[in-house]
């Protein structure tokens, strides 16, 4: 099958995700990503989860972030993961989102210096080094791993959004996990910032991995599957200003789905999400459609779709987009 990714915003169950991720990897899915983004289940237990009962997919976070955890313990945790999994870890890692770092306590400042650090501090340990540094915001000395890990290195992807954050992934990343609720045109536009980043370091875009996190709902029922859909696209409206700011609606637009989230809920501003909007942000309908729709993002250069999936039965759901 043509390379595809499956990934879990939070849910459902970890036991649940690991009988899916092993449904997928039947399948010749590639690859099982757990995100960490709100205040839902963590990346590194399901992964860990996933990582002891799978053979061969490959397994990452999809992302954590570099605010709520310090480097040594990321590199720690990816080593670890990787060990478990026999060398099958991505190390994935991003720098977040302001409206959900902030209520922990997180200003969300130079986060790509952040990930500048970060990275040259877990790439040192995870080679097996003896870390010294002293950033801006990493600060370590005479810092080693206490176990040799599985291997020297491993892949990096970066979950990134914004002009400088990719052009940043163009530079120093091995692959790129786009963000989910974002259009082909985001894609287009990425790719070029992809692009203009490894040409400064003397890199072509050919050696950098694009895949995206692609929010997909399917069902014979076109109208149920992209309604599935709304309440998350108004949640991602109203919560996440990187995604917002790549949208490209207007104002007047966001303001209103804003303003309806804050009187009545995800499911009043569920009521403004159009069809156009379902289309630009996601794949979400007839199994037929959503094929198509994954055909597009690839067409527009994604290498590899993670679909985010929605609905009750997943394993429907992944099984009916094969061939995509």
């Amino acid at each position: 099958m043509k390379r595809m990714g499956l990934a879990f915003l939070g849910e459902p169950t970890v036991p649940e995700m690991v009988k899916i991720a092993q449904f997928a990897e039947s399948l010749g899915f590639e690859s099982a990503w757990v995100a960490e983004t709100r205040f839902a289940r963590d990346g590194f237990v399901p992964a860990a989860a996933i990582a002891a009962t799978t053979r061969k997919i490959k397994i990452s976070t999809g992302v954590v972030n570099v605010f709520t955890r310090n480097p040594v313990i990321l590199a720690t945790s990816y080593a670890t993961l990787d060990e478990l999994s026999g060398g099958r870890a991505i190390f994935g890692v991003g720098p977040g989102s302001p409206l959900v770092l902030e209520p922990q306590g997180h200003t969300f400042a130079k986060p790509i210096t952040r990930l500048r650090e970060y990275l040259h501090v877990a790439k040192g340990l995870i080679a097996g080094e003896e870390v010294n540094f002293q950033g801006e915001f990493v600060n370590v000395q005479d810092v080693k791993l206490e176990f040799t890990p599985f291997r020297p290195a491993m892949p990096i992807y970066l979950g990134v959004t914004g002009p400088k954050a990719m052009e940043y992934a163009g530079e120093a990343a091995d692959g790129v996990l786009m963000n989910g609720f974002v259009s082909c045109n985001y894609v287009r536009r990425s790719i070029d910032r992809l692009s203009t980043g490894a040409k400064r370091t003397g890199r072509d875009l050919s050696e950098i991995d694009r895949a995206i996190g692609l929010i997909t709902s399917v069902d014979r029922d076109h109208d149920l599957a992209r309604d599935r859909v709304r309440p998350f696209i108004a949640m991602y409206l109203t919560r996440f200003p990187n995604i917002v700011q790549e949208t490209g609606y207007s104002e007047e637009y966001l303001a209103k789905v804003q303003e309806a989230v804050n009187k009545g809920g995800l499911e009043a501003g569920a009521k403004l999400i159009t069809e156009e909007v379902v289309d630009d942000l996601a794949a979400a309908g007839t199994p037929e459609h959503v094929r198509k729709r994954i055909g597009d993002y690839r067409e527009a250069g994604i290498d590899c779709p993670v679909l985010f999936t929605f609905g009750s039965n997943i394993e429907e759901t992944i099984e009916s987009v094969i061939g995509a």
